[in-house]
């Protein structure tokens, strides 16, 4: 493949057999190397066809993150791409190299941006919060700037977002859900919860499998004591109110009509989380 244009050390545009042009990233690809010149494949980690509407986005990029950032971002889409068997669009490369150099830049002025879903995000989305907890450590190392955690629910998304079928879409979407049950929750009983709480990451793993179910046609066990319901709006007549709300949103959404034993599941989380 001959080089067309070198963007930096680590970057380069090139030409295939084919005629195709074609990005290409790796440690020192375009070291001392001149247009014209052979790349050396050993150095490749990852080529990305280059479309003509992504030629603008990626020579902006370019000219104003630091070459760093790309060698940087470039490594960790390597893992991500071992870790999640995942393909890398050069759209996802080109955006999560942009983000990652604007939250590296606030990290070093002391800019935080609160992740007010990061709770949602680390108890449904295990496996890439996990990743992003990577991707905080190895910055860390690699340029001794430490990124707060709610980076790593930033990070999470888009490594959800990059899958390429309809999966991505279900999991914003029950993200979305757990978001709204919570918020009926908070409204009704006019409290902010605390979703740092053990009682706080029951409820939103038992939202998480609940909403599931529904989805997959999965019948629950219905049976249920009268007793443990009636006990329940008893010592909590606010219960009632609240749940039927639920019923209402997930009827709407989903179109399912929970059963008793369900709201019953879910009161009792809700008084848990309540009386903590």
């Amino acid at each position: 493949m001959k080089i067309l244009k070198i963007y930096n050390n680590n970057v380069v545009s090139c030409c295939n057999l084919k005629g195709e042009e074609m990005i290409v990233t790796g440690a020192g690809v375009g070291y001392k190397k001149k247009i014209g010149d052979q790349i050396d494949k050993a150095r490749i980690t990852q080529q990305f066809y280059l479309e003509d509407d992504k030629k603008k986005k990626i020579n902006q990029l370019l000219a104003r993150v630091p070459t760093e950032y790309f060698s940087l971002s470039d490594q960790i889409l390597r893992q991500a791409k071992q870790r999640f068997g995942k393909k890398i669009s050069l759209a996802f490369f080109i955006q999560f190299t942009d983000h990652l150099a604007a939250a590296i830049e606030r990290a070093k002025q002391n800019i935080s941006l609160p992740n007010l879903t990061l709770m949602e995000i680390k108890t449904i989305w295990k496996e890439e919060f996990e990743f992003s907890l990577w991707i905080i450590d190895y910055i860390e190392q690699q340029l001794d700037v430490k990124l707060s955690i709610d980076e790593a629910g930033y990070f999470a998304v888009y490594f959800v977002t990059e899958t390429e079928d309809e999966k991505a879409t279900k999991s914003m979407e029950l993200v979305q859900m757990v978001i709204d049950i919570v918020k009926i929750i908070e409204n009704s009983f006019h409290i902010t919860l605390d979703k740092s709480s053990l009682n706080y990451m029951r409820l939103i793993t038992h939202l998480r499998f609940f909403i599931g179910r529904i989805r997959n046609g999965e019948v629950h066990d219905s049976y249920t004591n009268e007793g443990i319901y009636l006990l329940l709006i008893k010592n909590n007549p606010q219960l009632v109110q609240c749940e039927k709300k639920i019923v209402r949103y997930i009827k709407n959404e989903l179109d399912y009509d929970v059963d008793q034993a369900e709201i019953v599941y879910l009161m009792i989380h809700m008084t848990q989380i309540l009386g903590q």
